[in-house]
């Protein structure tokens, strides 16, 4: 009795190539999502800096986004303490009365200059579409979140 299976030949560079293109978008994903959450990390701990810097000097300093960047300088001699470049800032939604897209802190927190009573925040957003929001709210605390709704 002579059984005889059909056994396929199994083409393992197909497989190794499906592989290594699964991982390589897998990594290209986590590569996204760690930027992301860099730049979270980088501007909500600059943000806080900046608002203890406030508190301690007793002086406005401001908080300035420009196109994908922030500027902290201080709000009457416009002297530069630092900058961030921020590849992954979508949206701000914060304006004071001395113009749109910045946060001016002081002694006692945002509110002398906010034009929203309650403050603002920032959107992140990442190539494939992952988000971060950072709430900052009229004392200056920085917080994950977003704008309270009225």
């Amino acid at each position: 009795m002579n059984l005889s299976l059909n056994k396929e030949k199994i083409d393992w560079h197909k497989i190794l190539f499906l592989v290594l293109i699964l991982v390589f978008i897998g990594s290209v994903v986590f590569y996204d999502y760690s930027r992301l959450k860099k730049d979270f990390k980088s501007v909500r701990s600059l943000l806080s800096d900046v608002r203890f810097r406030a508190i301690k000097k007793n002086r406005d300093i401001t908080a300035q986004f420009i196109e994908k960047g922030l500027v902290i300088k201080d709000t009457k001699s416009a002297k530069v303490y630092s900058e961030l470049k921020i590849p992954t800032l979508q949206n701000v939604n914060y304006d004071t009365t001395l113009g749109k897209d910045m946060i001016v802190f002081t002694g006692r927190g945002t509110a002398r200059y906010n034009v929203r009573v309650h403050g603002g925040d920032l959107t992140l957003r990442s190539w494939f579409g992952f988000q971060k929001h950072i709430a900052v709210n009229c004392t200056g605390f920085v917080r994950e979140g977003t704008y309270p709704a009225e």
